[in-house]
């Protein structure tokens, strides 16, 4: 099979299941958001937050290395999932500590407190979750991995009903994650035992550990940095600001977190291919690369212009009017975003490339960005003033990483399409603009209908990338 036929199949699936799954998680924040109120919604925020900063104690960067090793090689699935499944147990309870400990020392208020060890015990599951869907993953079947993550998010939209109708407040909330966790991982290991996708050798090899250990430590320190900068934002606004700004930023940040189901996707989905390409064909490779860029640019800019317009209103209809404040926020991350759509896929190649140092030392110096960031702008502006960070870091990240790919892969050559995808975003801002105060619904369809056939005109959607998109939904006939 074709790299953009196995590219559009995996998007399919992956996608598919992915829309639904942040959609259904979307509607509950939301739902989470109106019913607790900014000062509450910025208590589970934190929380949230503050318990993923460590979930790289229990990922380890085992994820990522077992689908590019599989994919390589399938015979070694088993065996490397059963010696790094031993492991993770060990990870996850030095991960329980980690986080006991971090809320014990840093948690600026005992419901923040509280909360936090609620969730950590949810990442924890979902770490595990995870983990055996990186199996589907490795195999291409993407359904799976679908199946399983909707069904968590189905059990967490009913476990928080339950928790809002009966008055439980924000502890209840944290409870229906831990709830719906358990479920998911209940519903990953009844597919992965049945579907029989882990045959073959099963046996404890230190060789394996030790293989694993030294190609993970990279990627370790790589999602160690990725959740610093990421996450570090919310953990120093508590520390500084009110715990209303804390849920006006988070309820930004949810959006954007949405929004990154796109990149994910695609470069998730095509994984595996750039794995194989990598070896086979660098100039496939490079080809293949350069188109999926070309799309994350094309579906990046346009959310970033938008969200510019259109952001105040927006966040004040579906968050209600205590939110509003949350619109220029989501203006400034929806710009951070467009960035992240880039370096996601810039990221991935690097691992393909097996430049996983080069990686972590980027993520590294991200890091040392976004704390000094933040630290000089929260106190002035607040929460502007982080997501004014999250630009910066993102901005950083985007010339760092598009450099390495340039140093040790091939040339983007990406200025074409900027240019082109420039032309089409200005276009829809104009139809936006007069548009955005009252009428934020409309204004989004009418932007996207005049983006459409802007990119059309300026030849920002080439013939390649209306082939791949009719790949993608011709998986979905029968």
């Amino acid at each position: 099979m074709s790299f953009t036929r196995t590219f559009a199949k995996n998007v399919f699936f992956k996608g598919g299941g992915e829309i639904v799954i942040r959609l259904l998680s979307f509607a509950f924040i939301v739902m989470v958001a109106r019913v607790l109120g900014d000062e509450d919604f910025g208590v589970l925020n934190f929380a949230m937050s503050f318990a993923l900063l460590f979930v790289v104690v229990v990922d380890f960067g085992f994820n990522p290395l077992l689908v590019r090793d599989a994919a390589r090689e399938p015979g070694r699935i088993a065996n490397l999932f059963f010696n790094l499944f031993i492991v993770k147990l060990i990870l996850g309870l030095l991960f329980l500590l980690a986080v006991t400990i971090g809320l014990q020392l840093l948690a600026p208020s005992p419901a923040m407190r509280r909360a936090g060890y609620w969730l950590a015990a949810f990442v924890m599951l979902n770490s595990f979750t995870e983990f055996i869907n990186a199996v589907f993953h490795a195999h291409q079947r993407m359904q799976y991995e679908a199946a399983t993550l909707t069904l968590q998010k189905l059990g967490l939209l009913v476990f928080g009903l339950l928790a809002l109708s009966l008055g439980l407040g924000v502890f209840g909330v944290a409870a229906a994650y831990v709830a719906a966790g358990a479920v998911g991982l209940l519903v990953a290991v009844v597919v992965l035992w049945r579907g029989k996708f882990l045959l073959g050798e099963w046996k404890f090899n230190p060789a394996i550990l030790k293989y694993a250990f030294r190609q993970a430590l990279p990627l370790t320190l790589t999602t160690l940095f990725i959740n610093l900068y990421f996450r570090i934002d919310m953990t120093l606004l508590a520390k500084f600001r009110p715990a209303a700004e804390v849920g006006w930023y988070g309820a930004a940040h949810k959006c954007i977190e949405v929004l990154m189901v796109v990149p994910a996707v695609l470069v998730v989905a095509s994984f595996p291919g750039f794995s194989k390409l990598y070896f086979e064909d660098r100039e496939k490779l490079t080809r293949a690369a350069r188109q999926v860029l070309r799309l994350l640019l094309l579906l990046g800019l346009p959310l970033a212009g938008g969200a510019a317009l259109v952001g105040r209103p927006l966040m004040a209809t579906v968050f209600g009017p205590d939110f509003a404040a949350a619109g220029p926020a989501l203006g400034w991350l929806a710009l951070a975003l467009s960035f992240i759509f880039l370096n996601y896929a810039l990221s991935y190649l690097l691992i393909t490339g097996e430049k996983q140092v080069v990686n972590a030392l980027v993520s590294g110096l991200a890091v040392i960005v976004s704390v000094s960031a933040n630290l000089l702008l929260i106190p002035r502006y607040g929460y502007l003033g982080a997501a004014g960070a999250a630009v910066i870091t993102e901005l950083f990240l985007l010339a760092a990483y598009a450099w390495a790919v340039q140093r040790w892969l091939f040339r983007l050559s990406l200025w074409p399409a900027l240019l082109r995808t420039g032309l089409a975003v200005s276009a829809m801002m104009l139809v936006v603009w007069p548009l955005r105060g009252q009428f934020p619904l409309i204004s989004i369809l009418a932007g996207m209908v005049v983006y459409a056939l802007a990119a059309w005109l300026f030849k920002a959607v080439g013939p390649e990338d209306l082939r791949i998109l009719r790949r993608v939904f011709q998986q979905g006939e029968p």
